[in-house]
């Protein structure tokens, strides 16, 4: 199984596990499923799934860190939803947005260690003896003249042979 098969698969679990709940929660007057716990879910799952193919995918670098950030702002969605849901009251509301930095920051350093610690990719232009392609060209027709003219030479000599 290729890993976007994997990746597609688990975030249409996640949708298909929140429908399912929520309709039975609208059959059953017992059990208690609001939207929140459905969005809880889904961005917890998609988030996780996004942070994993950041740490674990292949790409250029900067897509892997938007991809752990992605997932991570999504991490957080859900933590909201989960602290929206059980209204948290009191001292524990107060550790709301340290949770929320913690886990901002978590997904910073992630970022960081998949990459490497690099930015971005270096470009070819950064190299030493990078040539733009006006260069290329005007070398590769200075070539393409000194061969036609050890061409040139190679026949008159043959010629004058004769």
């Amino acid at each position: 199984m290729s890993r976007r098969l994997i990746f597609n698969l688990a975030i249409g679990i996640a949708f298909l596990v929140a429908i399912v709940l929520w309709i039975v929660s609208i059959a059953s007057e017992d059990f208690n499923f609001s939207l929140n716990w459905a969005v809880l879910i889904v961005a917890g799952t998609a988030g996780l799934c996004f942070i994993l193919r950041g740490l674990f995918g292949r790409g250029e670098n900067v897509i892997k860190k938007f991809t752990i950030f992605f997932g991570t702002g999504l991490i957080v969605v859900a933590f909201l939803c989960l602290v929206w849901e059980l209204a948290l009251e009191g001292t524990a509301a107060d550790l709301v947005l340290p949770i929320v930095s913690l886990i901002v920051v978590i997904g910073l350093i992630v970022g960081m260690l998949a990459v490497g610690g690099k930015r971005w990719d270096q470009g070819d232009n950064q190299n030493v003896g990078y040539k733009n392609y006006h260069q290329r060209k005007a070398e590769e027709e200075e070539r393409r003249l000194k061969e036609e003219a050890k061409k040139k030479s190679v026949e008159s000599d043959n010629n004058e042979q004769r």
